[in-house]
């Protein structure tokens, strides 16, 4: 299917952005040896490279008959406009989400970005369960990482708010 293929090649688009994005702002660990904080965002974005160019090749070794091209063409089109939207869509709440991290913090942030993708992407309609669900998440994160581990959380800069 074409749709996988420009899915696929979009992914590794997007990979190769991160990458490139998480060894230009993200330090790297002080002790040689240790991975530091650099080692999670990179390891998901050669995950997601990888996935693209397994999706984008998968797609090439498939052989496809003229028949069932012809009846999937519609079928095609409503699926890579729905796959566009997801993928673009989250593209922009990550980006959305490293903005508001930096500005208003975590405590803050977190919730507000899953609501949105709980409403936007995912078209979830109940108000009660988005609500409870982000604050949840974000309370359990903030549970680990502050009281469990002792690692701090970006508090974002609130001097602009005043």
């Amino acid at each position: 299917m074409q749709s996988q293929r420009f899915l696929g090649l979009l992914l590794s688009v997007l990979a190769v952005v991160w990458l490139w994005l998480s060894y230009k702002y993200i330090p790297s660990s002080n002790t040689p040896g240790e991975p530091g904080p650099q080692a999670f965002p990179i390891m998901l974005g050669c995950a997601l490279l990888l996935l693209g160019l397994l999706i984008t090749l998968s797609d090439f070794s498939r052989p496809a008959s003229n028949a069932t091209a012809q009846s999937e063409t519609k079928k095609e089109s409503a699926s890579v406009q729905h796959e566009l939207r997801i993928v673009l869509g989250t593209f922009g709440l990550l980006m959305l989400y490293a903005f508001l991290m930096e500005k208003i913090g975590f405590l803050v942030s977190t919730p507000i970005v899953l609501a949105l993708t709980l409403a936007g992407l995912l078209k979830i309609r109940r108000w009660s369960f988005i609500a409870l669900l982000s604050s949840g998440i974000t309370l359990v994160c903030w549970l680990v990482f502050v009281v469990l581990l002792r690692v701090p959380l970006p508090g974002g800069s609130w001097w602009w708010l005043v």
